[in-house]
């Protein structure tokens, strides 16, 4: 099951990349990649990565999807004529569709605080048990943020401050 699971999701990922080229519309393509994101977090909470799939959550679905929808406001994004009914309820047949599929992937989740769920089991008690020695950090979470994963957290930090610039920009051409 779980091999079939696998393969519908990298087909949805496939997919989802070929139709955001694929689509004339920007918006189209905004929707598809967000959707993109929200497969890639499932994924990441598949293979037991919560904090990875949190990220890609936020930024790539949340964050990413904002500021180009922001974008749309000052630029002309749309063809008028390529427009039709019959992709709409395409698109929101594959809206619920998606949907669907991340109800199904919240219900596989362990319960918040489980205390037998694999993190808490393991991971969690060797945070604890090494965290101020190899770190030098008070905080477990300053440990974990600041030292264990630095370079994912600085490179996350460097795409969220790079994203906005240029949203910035692109709001503010033209009014000089």
């Amino acid at each position: 099951m779980t091999i079939l699971i696998d393969i519908m999701f990298l087909t949805f990922l496939i997919l989802a990349a070929f139709l955001s080229i694929h689509f004339k519309n920007l918006l189209n393509s905004v929707i598809v990649l967000g959707a993109y994101s929200l497969y890639v977090a499932v994924l990441w909470t598949t293979l037991n990565a919560i904090d990875v799939a949190f990220t890609e959550a936020a930024v790539g679905a949340g964050i990413s999807t904002v500021l180009f929808l922001a974008v749309f406001t000052k630029v002309e994004y749309e063809d008028k004529s390529l427009v039709r009914k019959d992709r709409k309820i395409l698109a929101l047949g594959i809206l619920f569709f998606l949907g669907y599929l991340l109800i199904l992937g919240v219900t596989d989740m362990p319960n918040f605080g489980d205390p037998n769920w694999v993190t808490n089991t393991y991971l969690i008690p060797d945070f604890i048990a090494r965290a101020k020695t190899e770190t030098g950090a008070d905080n477990i979470v300053t440990a974990v943020l600041g030292s264990y994963r630095g370079f994912d957290t600085n490179g996350e930090t460097a795409v969220i401050f790079i994203a906005g610039l240029c949203t910035y920009l692109i709001l503010n051409r033209g009014e000089s």
